[in-house]
């Protein structure tokens, strides 16, 4: 049954009612833009005199905490404001670490192995992370609702990645040609990317995640 409802998922769609998330959730998301890339901006431009292995490894760290921190708050204010949000008063910040601990590993294996499975992975596991902050629950088990229910649609959620991301790729790729690495403005351009990178991959995983569910309360 999930198969079959997630089959019936139409880029077009998801494109649609990620770009809905994303006016919904106009406050939340300037807020993240400020904060986020102003903090990135910051451990970018401080780290360019930082060359040793382990001072990286903390830079690459710290880069990792505020951004998990960071998608966590963002999420959790999606998934409320769309409706999506049926946990109490459960806080689910550690089990969403470790979770996207898993699926950066996840994809990154599929990814360095081959490139398609790493993008299979990667449209699979999409609705676990805005399934855990609505919800709740365990991390694996999250995963494992998350590979059964996109099952079938594999194709329209790459695609609508596709459509979404390429702007910010676009634009990260020709800040690393056009801009030294020292370079103020392709810091705080690039920043900027990644942060709407971040911002609207957040908004395409409520989306789906909203329209999976829909899907199958009505079906129910």
């Amino acid at each position: 049954m999930a198969t079959q409802m997630s089959r019936k998922l139409k880029v077009g769609t998801i494109v649609d009612k990620a770009l809905a998330v994303l006016e919904l959730n106009a406050k939340p998301v300037l807020i993240y833009v400020v904060a986020f890339t102003a903090v990135n901006f910051a451990i970018s431009y401080f780290s360019l005199s930082l060359t040793a292995i382990m001072e990286q490894v903390g830079v690459g760290l710290a880069k990792f905490v505020v951004g998990v921190a960071a998608g966590y708050l963002l999420l959790d204010a999606m998934v409320s404001r769309t409706g999506l949000r049926s946990r109490t008063s459960e806080d689910v910040f550690f089990p969403f670490v470790g979770l996207s601990v898993l699926y950066i590993l996840g994809v990154y294996a599929g990814l360095i192995a081959v490139v398609i499975p790493g993008l299979v992975v990667m449209a699979r596991w999409s609705i676990a992370q805005p399934m855990l902050v609505a919800r709740g629950g365990g991390v694996v088990a999250t995963l494992g609702e998350s590979w059964e229910r996109t099952s079938g649609a594999e194709f329209q959620i790459l695609g609508a990645m596709l459509a979404l991301l390429i702007l910010p790729i676009a634009i990260l790729i020709t800040c690393s040609v056009l801009f030294k690495p020292e370079d103020l403005v392709g810091i705080a351009v690039s920043q900027l990317a990644t942060s709407a990178l971040s911002i609207v991959s957040a908004a395409m995983g409520v989306a789906l995640y909203g329209l999976i569910e829909t899907a199958r309360d009505g079906a129910g």
